[in-house]
C-alpha cells in the first residue's frame, strides 16, 4: 500500500464525542492500520461536533487543500441532518459536492453509513430517517463506484443514545480499517 494518511471528515462521531479517554475512531484507525500494514499511518481528525452535511460542505475545500498529499477520505455525516431535519435531496447534493471537492483534490472517498441511534433528543422520533439517510449513502456510493462502511452492531456501545464510548469508537475504527484494507487489496489486484 502507498497510502499513509487519511482525512477523517465528519461530525461528533468522527470527533470522538463522549469517548471517556478523549480518543476517537481516527486515532484508533491510525493505530490499527499501522499495526496491520507495518507502515506508519496518521488519520487527521476533521470532525466537528454538531456539523450537518451543509456545514461539512462549507469547510471541506479548506480541509482538503490543507492536506495536499492525502489520497484517502472517510466521510461520516448525517446524524445532525436527521435532527434538523434536512431534506434528503439536500443531504444527497451535499454528499455529491463534498465528494466532487475531494476528487478535484485527487482524493478517494469512502462513505460511512449512519450508525444506529437510541433514545436521544436529537433524533427522537426520527430513528427511521437514519435508515433513509444510510440508503442514500449507499445509493450515492453505488452511482459513483465508492466503497461504504456499515456500522451495524454498534448499538450496545452507545453511551447517550447517539455517541459511543471508547469501546464503540474502537469497534468503529476496526470497521473503517476493514473497509480501507479491502480497498487497498482491490487496488493492488
Amino acid at each position: 500500500m502507498i497510502w499513509k494518511e487519511v482525512v477523517c471528515l465528519g461530525d461528533s462521531l468522527t470527533y470522538g464525542a463522549r469517548d471517556e479517554y478523549g480518543r476517537s475512531y481516527p486515532a484508533e484507525l491510525a493505530r490499527i492500520l499501522t499495526d496491520e500494514t507495518g507502515e506508519t499511518w496518521f488519520c487527521h481528525n476533521c470532525g466537528v461536533n454538531g456539523d450537518t452535511s451543509s456545514d461539512v460542505l462549507r469547510r471541506c475545500w479548506r480541509v482538503f487543500a490543507s492536506h495536499p498529499k492525502v489520497r484517502l477520505v472517510t466521510l461520516l455525516v448525517g446524524t445532525n441532518d436527521v435532527a434538523v431535519p434536512m431534506p434528503l435531496e439536500i443531504y444527497r447534493d451535499n454528499l455529491l459536492q463534498i465528494i466532487a471537492a475531494a476528487r478535484i483534490h485527487g482524493m478517494h472517498v469512502i462513505l460511512g453509513e449512519l450508525p444506529p441511534a437510541g433514545f436521544h433528543p436529537g433524533v427522537l422520533g426520527r430513528q427511521d430517517a437514519l435508515g433513509a439517510y444510510s440508503a442514500e449513502v449507499r445509493r450515492v456510493a453505488g452511482e459513483l463506484g465508492l466503497a461504504t462502511c456499515s456500522f451495524d452492531g454498534l448499538a450496545e456501545h452507545l453511551v447517550d443514545g447517539l455517541h459511543f464510548g471508547h469501546e464503540g469508537y474502537l469497534r468503529m475504527a476496526r470497521m473503517w480499517a476493514d473497509a480501507l484494507l479491502r480497498l487497498g487489496r482491490a487496488g493492488a489486484a
